[in-house]
């Protein structure tokens, strides 16, 4: 049986080489990700597996959750200096 496609599924989730080795005995149906016959060891595995990619998103996120703020604080600043006439679009003085 040709275990590419679910394999390839399996890495496209985000799971390491690792973990697909364990899989790999519980895939029985061809172009499936689902899994059978699951030990608690396997199922513990991907929880952590789920645990660690949770891990690593959070830091992406909460860095555009930052940058996000500190844009919307430039615009908020740039309106008010707009609205006052010393913003760098208010006309110059002579």
């Amino acid at each position: 049986m040709d275990r590419s496609p679910q394999v390839r599924g399996l890495l496209d989730a985000g799971l390491p080489i690792r973990v697909i080795k364990q899989l790999l005995p519980c895939l029985k149906q061809p172009r499936d990700i689902l899994v059978s016959d699951v030990t608690p060891e396997t199922i513990a595995t991907l929880e952590r597996e789920r645990e660690r990619m949770d891990r690593r998103v959070e830091c992406p996120v909460r860095s555009r959750e930052a940058l996000s703020a500190y844009v919307e604080t430039v615009r908020r600043i740039q309106r008010a200096e707009e609205a006052a006439g010393c913003g760098p679009t208010a006309p110059a003085r002579a």
